[in-house]
């Protein structure tokens, strides 16, 4: 078995909307720490910002976006999604795996 290949994932998650940018960034850096030990890394970081919810969410009516690919190893994702559902500043998150091939749908 092959531990060192890695997958493709896109993963976006929202934070609260009473951190300021220190407390954002502050959460961006811990979820990078958390896909660094698991042997991934972050090929790009989109910042949304802060939008309206589609409905409200722990009572939350606003949340800022962030959007992130990354490369890991599969058995990684758990550990990392385990984090952010920990993290009580992260609203909500969602891991997918990015189809390589390209192909059609």
């Amino acid at each position: 078995m092959n531990e060192q290949a890695t997958n493709s994932y896109e993963m976006i998650y929202i934070i609260q909307p009473k951190l300021d940018e220190d407390g954002i960034n502050g959460v961006n850096e811990r979820v990078t720490q958390a896909i660094a030990g698991q042997n991934g890394q972050v090929v790009s970081t989109e910042v949304w910002g802060q939008r309206k919810l589609a409905y409200p969410i722990n009572n939350h009516f606003l949340g800022y976006y962030i959007l992130q690919n990354v490369q890991m190893p599969p058995g990684g994702v758990a550990e990392v999604e385990r984090i952010l559902r920990l993290n009580e500043d992260v609203i909500r998150f969602l891991v997918v795996r990015k189809d390589d091939e390209g192909g059609e749908e």
